[in-house]
């Protein structure tokens, strides 16, 4: 969000260098002559000194733009494709506490380490109880406690089928998966 705010930030400060760059390169290029026919003077535009101010103005203002564009592409790039870290560098107890339950399950897709890096992203602040296959392939049932509160561990189902994973939002297919789990 922070590279968003700041990449548009650069970008119209790009437009107004160019901008103020354009009115102040026309300003100081403007000459005034006199002459005994016309006492009042007549404006001129000196085109060097005009290009010269407006070339430079014109180089900054893209720097700045292609700057903010640059940081917008690898936000974006960073939203897709999620950095992976091996959840037993960073967290070891946790990797240790986590019981999956994956023999009681009749399903024809596996969870891969891909996918449990996934989980472990999604829930870095809380401590993973149980990771358990759900009944449609792409989803999981995570228990997680939060390591502030008292022991009242939370069961979300997660969606691990992008590129990163996310609590499914659809109450419908997380009610039907729900229901499921509590079957079991």
């Amino acid at each position: 969000m922070r590279a968003i705010i700041i990449s548009r930030i650069i970008f119209v400060t790009g437009i107004i260098v160019l901008l103020a760059g354009f009115y102040k390169a026309w300003n100081m290029a403007r000459l005034n002559q006199f002459s005994d026919y016309n006492p009042e003077g007549t404006a001129t535009i000196d085109w060097d000194t005009f290009f010269m101010l407006a070339g430079t103005s014109l180089m900054y203002g893209f720097i700045l733009i292609g700057i903010a564009e640059v940081i917008r592409l690898l936000d974006g790039i960073l939203k897709k494709e999620t950095v992976t870290q091996t959840p037993s560098l960073t967290r070891p107890t946790e990797q240790e506490s986590v019981v999956f339950s994956q023999e009681e399950i009749d399903t024809a897709w596996k969870l891969t380490r891909e996918d449990e890096e996934k989980i472990y992203e999604l829930y870095s602040d809380k401590a993973i109880l149980e990771i358990r296959l759900a009944n449609l392939e792409g989803y999981c049932i995570v228990k997680v406690q939060d390591t502030s509160r008292p022991l009242n561990p939370e069961i979300k189902v997660v969606d691990v089928g992008g590129f990163s994973a996310k609590d499914v939002q659809d109450t419908e297919k997380r009610n039907k998966i729900l229901e499921w789990y509590y079957q079991q």
